[in-house]
């Protein structure tokens, strides 16, 4: 995956639904089906709202982000 995109994502705090669709394609057990892009967008979607946090955090490690937050949490430096 590109990590340049990840990285811009971040900063802006604008997510590409179609960039972490490949990201589930390129990763998923390949004996699960695929669904379509209306199906993932939805779910994605609504699984985000309620653990955006912690999907962002998986995915900092996986792209090793290195990143420097305020004491609120918010982001203050990120690469």
């Amino acid at each position: 995956m590109d990590r340049e995109r990840y990285l811009q994502m971040r900063r802006a705090g604008q997510y590409d639904l179609a960039w972490f669709y490949q990201y589930f394609l390129e990763n998923k057990d390949s004996n699960r089906p695929t669904p379509p892009f209306e199906v993932f967008q939805q779910t994605f979607n609504m699984y985000f709202q309620m653990n955006g946090p912690f999907i962002l955090e998986f995915m900092d490690k996986k792209m090793n982000v290195t990143k420097i937050e305020d004491q609120a949490g918010q982001l203050i430096y990120i690469n």
